[in-house]
């Protein structure tokens, strides 16, 4: 009977190549999400970019304990983007006329591209309150006919 720090070298090789894939993963989602809800700040993301960085830190440093791991990134990242926009004044934003959730069923589906699966994941919430709440969204910014 082989004991767990037996394995094979290969084995560990390919949970290190699945590792990194899902860091690459989950930090490209973030970015993401931090420069859809930040924006650009005196032409460059580099403000969205630095908090995109924490962001990734502290997921990474409490991802074991996590149940859902694109749920776990989306409350940090999420945490994280509304401290700073507490901290700031706020720039002019299409989306910001939306509802708090409605908003953020647009950032994910729209500028983070994530299914309606997945963001139902993040949110924590049905898939159906989701398709619901994009089709609202959508309605409340589609211009009205003159």
């Amino acid at each position: 009977m082989r004991g767990h720090g037996s394995r094979r070298p290969e084995e560990a090789d390919g949970r290190m190549e699945t590792a990194s894939k899902l860091v690459d993963a989950i930090r490209v989602l973030v970015v993401r999400y931090c420069r859809a809800r930040i924006g650009r700040r005196s032409g460059t993301y580099d403000v969205a970019d630095a908090i995109a960085k924490d962001s990734c830190r502290e997921i990474f440093a409490g991802a074991a304990g996590a149940p859902a791991l694109l749920r776990f990134a989306y409350d940090v990242t999420h945490g994280l983007v509304d401290d700073f926009h507490r901290t700031t004044t706020e720039l002019p934003n299409p989306l910001s006329g939306l509802p708090g959730q409605q908003r953020e069923i647009m950032v994910l589906r729209s500028l983070v591209g994530l299914s309606a699966d997945d963001t139902a994941l993040a949110l924590g919430c049905s898939v159906q309150a989701v398709r619901l709440g994009q089709h609202r969204a959508l309605s409340t910014l589609r211009p009205t006919p003159a």
